[in-house]
C-alpha cells in the first residue's frame, strides 16, 4: 500500500488533503504539535468528513494514525517509509518543518531509493519552493544531488472552506467541509508517479495560484472584513448584503482584468470563477464566521498576499484597483479583540498613525498614490460605519 505522511493534522489536513489521499489508496500517517489531538487520531483510527450541502454526506476516513512532532524515532521510520509528504500548517511554519525533514531525509537516502514526492499545500504561492529551499539550505553536495533526483517538489494551489462549524458529530476528530474542492499540481516537477484522486495536473501553476489568491481568498477576506464593520456574524450573511456583494464582485471583476492581461486568461473564464466563489459564500450550511476568515489581518494585508498583490497589478497595468483598496482599508479596521494580530495592528494605529502601519504591513512607500488611497477608503469606512 502507499504511505503518506501528512504535517498539520488539523481541519484542512483532516478534511481535505488526508481526506484525498484516503480515497486515492494511501496510508495515512498525520503529524501534528498537538498531543491531543496525535491521542485521539491514535485512539479513534478513524474520522467522518462531514460535506455540506442541502443533503448532507458523511465519508469515512480509516486506518489513520498519527506521530507527535517531536517523536523522532517514529517520524523518522514514517518518512524512510513514505510514498509522499503533504503540509498545511501555514506557510510561516514551512521553514521550520524543512529543517525537520532534514535528517530524517538523510536516513532516507542510506536506507531506501525509491522516488518521493514533497508538497505544501497552503495558501501561499509557490509554497513548496519555501519548504525545498529549508531543506537544501545547508546540505552539502551529495545530500544536494540525492534530493534532486529523487525527491520531487511540485508547487500546488489548494481549495477547499473547511470551517469551524457547530454541527453534530459522532466523533470529535470528525471535520465538516464544503461540497466543492480543488487541488492543482505542477506537473513538471513531479518525480515518478503521482496517483492522486480528484487532483489537476497543470503545466504552469501560476494562473491557478494567483487566480485562486486574488478571486477566492482576496474576495473571501474582503467579505470578512466589510461584514465585521457591518456587524455580521457569518460570511453567507454578509455577502447576501448589497453593498458588500457589490464591492466583492467590483473587486473580483478588477482582479480578473489583471489577471487576464497577466496570463492571457479568457475574462470569460475569469468571471465563471468568480461566479461560482460567490455562490460558495452563500452556502449557509458552512455557517463561516466573519472573524475566522479574517483572522490574521497582518499575513492577508502584506505584499504578496490575497489583497495587495490584485492591488499591485493592477496599478501596474493601469487599471485603478477601487474595489480592492476597501476589502484592504476595511482590513485595517478590523479590531476583533481575541486576534491578537489585529490587536497590534490598531496599536501600531494609534502609536504610529495610519499611514506608516499601512506601509509597514502592505510595504508601500508612504508618499505612494495606492497607500493615499487606502487612507481615503479607510476613512470614509470609518465614517460610513464606526460613527466615532
Amino acid at each position: 500500500m502507499l504511505k503518506a505522511v501528512h504535517f498539520g493534522a488539523g481541519n484542512i489536513g483532516r478534511g481535505f488533503i488526508g481526506y484525498l489521499l484516503y480515497k486515492s489508496g494511501y496510508e495515512i500517517t498525520f503529524v501534528d504539535i498537538s498531543k491531543e489531538l496525535v491521542e485521539s487520531i491514535n485512539n479513534y483510527k478513524r474520522y467522518n468528513v462531514i460535506i455540506l450541502k442541502d443533503n448532507v454526506e458523511k465519508e469515512e476516513v480509516k486506518n489513520i494514525k498519527a506521530i507527535h512532532i517531536e517523536d523522532e524515532e517514529n517520524l523518522s521510520k514514517a518518512i524512510v517509509d513514505a510514498d509522499i509528504i503533504t503540509t498545511s500548517v501555514g506557510a510561516n511554519n514551512l521553514k521550520s518543518i524543512g529543517k525537520k525533514l532534514i535528517n530524517y531525509l538523510k536516513i532516507r537516502k542510506a536506507n531506501i531509493d525509491k522516488p518521493l514526492n514533497i508538497m505544501a499545500c497552503e495558501n501561499a504561492l509557490f509554497a513548496t519552493n519555501i519548504l525545498k529551499n529549508s531543506i537544501l539550505e545547508k546540505g552539502d553536495k551529495d545530500f544536494i544531488d540525492y534530493v534532486n533526483q529523487k525527491i520531487g517538489f511540485p508547487n500546488t494551489a489548494v481549495d477547499r472552506i473547511v470551517p469551524n462549524v457547530d454541527i453534530k458529530k459522532e466523533l470529535p476528530i470528525d471535520v465538516a467541509v464544503e461540497d466543492f474542492y480543488e487541488w492543482d499540481i505542477e506537473k513538471k516537477a513531479i518525480i515518478g508517479d503521482l496517483n492522486i484522486k480528484g487532483v489537476e495536473l497543470v503545466a504552469d501553476l501560476e494562473p491557478y495560484i494567483e487566480r485562486k489568491l486574488f478571486l477566492l481568498n482576496g474576495a473571501h477576506a474582503t467579505t470578512a472584513y466589510l461584514g465585521y464593520l457591518k456587524g455580521y456574524k457569518y460570511i453567507h450573511e454578509a455577502i447576501e448584503d448589497d453593498f458588500i456583494r457589490n464591492i466583492v464582485y467590483k473587486m473580483q471583476e478588477e482582479a480578473s482584468s489583471a489577471l487576464s492581461k497577466k496570463h492571457n486568461i479568457k475574462i470569460d473564464n475569469l468571471r465563471e470563477y468568480s461566479n461560482k466563489v460567490i455562490k460558495r459564500f452563500k452556502n449557509s450550511y458552512l455557517k463561516d464566521e466573519v472573524v475566522r476568515v479574517g483572522r490574521e489581518p497582518t499575513r492577508k494585508l502584506s505584499g504578496n498576499d490575497r489583497l495587495m498583490m490584485p492591488a499591485k497589478l493592477c496599478y501596474e497595468i493601469g487599471i485603478t484597483p477601487e474595489f480592492i483598496l476597501y476589502g484592504i482599508a476595511a482590513g485595517f479596521l478590523f479590531d476583533y479583540k481575541e486576534d491578537p494580530q489585529a490587536c497590534k495592528i490598531q496599536d501600531d494605529i494609534k502609536n504610529f498613525g495610519l499611514e506608516k502601519t499601512i506601509s509597514k504591513i502592505t510595504g508601500l512607500e508612504e508618499n505612494s498614490d495606492l497607500l493615499h488611497e487606502i487612507v481615503k477608503k479607510y476613512k470614509e469606512l470609518k465614517e460610513t460605519f464606526r460613527k466615532r
